[in-house]
């Protein structure tokens, strides 16, 4: 591969990366984690200061705040550092695509594939986050390009083990390379070494049934149970949020134990939660089929359906954002790979590493299927769509164009069935932003942003909330802040209006009586 290649893709991703993310970072959100990256960002920080096993047993994969927490140890525990480690791991996926293809189908197919993969915009964005997706893309990627090779690298298997401790979904393609890579099983025997090792740990802190995390349980009932609709992450069972901040909390493991009454361990509730949709799936098998339909819709459409982050959302921050991950409207990231289906099926025969990495992108979208369809979630499927689609697409590229506008069609099409998953979907950021700008003094920004999660919330037509009565208890908060007790008062009372069990809001008109 030439080394000029290889600095361009590099130095045209830092490019691209530097001016979709410094934007974002400059803003409010920049200086908030949403979510999962809040609880990431939160454990990190308990392993920087020493506890090195915080949160064992597990109920969320442990590799990626492990990472995270070393980095701050080094850096004193700053965001950006956090931030920095993504885009690690994401230059170094741009790279393995462009060394993936190039020893596949040469120099022009690798370096296509290579652009395609660095303008995909919402891969841009979720580097600027402190999710698992850059890391668990770039072990993904580097174990495939170990073991997809005449003779297969023994560290294959490894970091083929990490990426499970990163999100155990990888699991799935345990059996997948055994069958594939039988030359080298006599190293297989190391990707369960991380796995081991993450059981020892479980078992020492009490629960040895939990092998990686126990959230599997509760997800699996959230994406396949009587309320799932394929796409948003709801936990079945809400908890009150403090009196004393402008929180967002992260309810799904509280809800995963709202059930019992006594401590059961993690496995047991996960047990529960498993069994639980097991049964529903078992006696609404018509609806379960229906239900997988539509994920699998949802799996191909070019929309990024929102989970943690809305990626259109922060595209009013960074213009470039906004051109490479367009709108829900028109998801040009997910159209871009739309264009080169055609041509790559018309391509003939699929030779046998074709075959190799199309069982791999499979075996990664079959894991997902069980859960529920989000952009990050799907994201890891998308450069392995890339390795395979490019070269084939590039064989003749005459027929490819003109078969890219049929792709083009279908892509829309699926955009106009699925568009509505964004302001459905489970995140309702004007919320989270009015959080950002609060937390940075800016009272009247938030103030705005939570009347629009007020709009947003009330706007529903499922009955889910979606942070509506959180963001009436800020409002009121606000309110106080300034001196305004009638309007606390009314914010505070339209919020047990719509939860009669918000407890703040009880407590806050309690004390305002007083």
């Amino acid at each position: 591969m030439p080394p000029r290649d290889c600095f361009a893709v590099i130095a045209g991703f830092l490019i691209l990366w530097s001016a979709t993310a410094i934007p974002i970072l400059q803003s409010p959100l920049g200086d908030y984690p949403v979510v999962d990256a809040s609880w990431h960002n939160v454990w990190a920080g308990e392993i920087a200061n020493g506890d090195i096993f915080v949160f064992a047993p597990y109920f969320r994969a442990p590799l990626y705040p492990m990472a995270l927490g070393l980095v701050y140890m080094l850096t004193g525990g700053s965001l950006l550092s956090g931030v920095l480690l993504s885009l690690l791991f994401s230059v170094f996926s741009v790279h393995l695509v462009h060394r993936i293809v190039y020893r596949r189908a040469g120099r022009i197919p690798s370096l296509t594939a290579a652009s395609i993969w660095m303008l995909y915009g919402v891969n841009l964005f979720y580097s600027t986050t402190l999710l698992i997706a850059p890391m668990y893309i770039c072990l993904l990627l580097l174990s495939f390009y170990l073991l997809d090779r005449e003779k297969p690298h023994w560290l294959g298997w490894l970091f083929l083990g990490l990426a499970a401790i990163a999100r155990p979904g990888a699991v799935l393609l345990f059996p997948l390379a055994l069958i594939l890579y039988r030359k080298a099983w006599k190293s297989s025997w190391l990707l369960v070494i991380p796995v081991l090792l993450v059981w020892a740990v479980n078992l020492v802190h009490g629960d040895g049934a939990t092998v990686i995390s126990s959230q599997g349980g509760i997800n699996f009932y959230i994406g396949s149970g009587p309320e799932a609709d394929g796409f948003t992450a709801f936990a079945p069972q809400g908890e009150g949020v403090p009196s004393d901040s402008l929180p967002y909390l992260d309810n799904v493991w509280a809800a995963s134990y709202a059930p019992f009454e006594d401590n059961p361990s993690p496995s047991g509730v996960s047990s529960w939660w498993v069994q639980r949709t097991v049964d529903h799936i078992t006696g609404h098998s018509i609806d379960f089929l229906a239900l997988t339909g539509k994920k699998l819709v949802y799996l191909i459409s070019p929309v990024a359906v929102p989970g943690n982050y809305d990626v259109y959302y922060f595209s009013r921050y960074s213009p470039v954002l906004a051109i490479l991950a367009g709108s829900p409207g028109f998801p040009v990231s997910g159209l871009l790979i739309w264009l080169l289906i055609p041509g790559a099926l018309f391509a003939g025969r699929l030779t046998g590493r074709e075959r190799n990495v199309l069982l791999w992108a499979v075996c990664l979208a079959a894991g997902i299927l069980p859960f529920f369809i989000t952009a990050r979630f799907r994201l890891p499927v998308i450069p392995f769509a890339v390795i395979l689609l490019v070269p084939r697409a590039l064989r003749n590229t005459g027929r490819s164009l003109l078969l890219a506008p049929a792709g083009m069609a279908v892509g829309i099409g699926l955009t106009l069935i699925t568009a509505g998953t964004v302001s459905a979907g489970g995140v309702n950021m004007a919320f989270h932003d009015g959080i950002a700008h609060f937390q940075q003094g800016d009272e009247s920004g938030a103030e705005v942003l939570f009347l629009k999660a007020v709009e947003v919330a009330f706007d529903r037509e499922d009955g889910i909330d979606l942070n509506g009565v959180d963001a009436l208890y800020n409002l009121g908060i606000i309110s106080i802040r300034r001196q305004d007790t009638e309007s606390a008062g009314m914010y505070w009372e339209m919020a047990l209006a719509r939860d009669p069990a918000y407890a703040p809001a009880h407590e806050a008109l309690t004390g305002l009586t007083r």
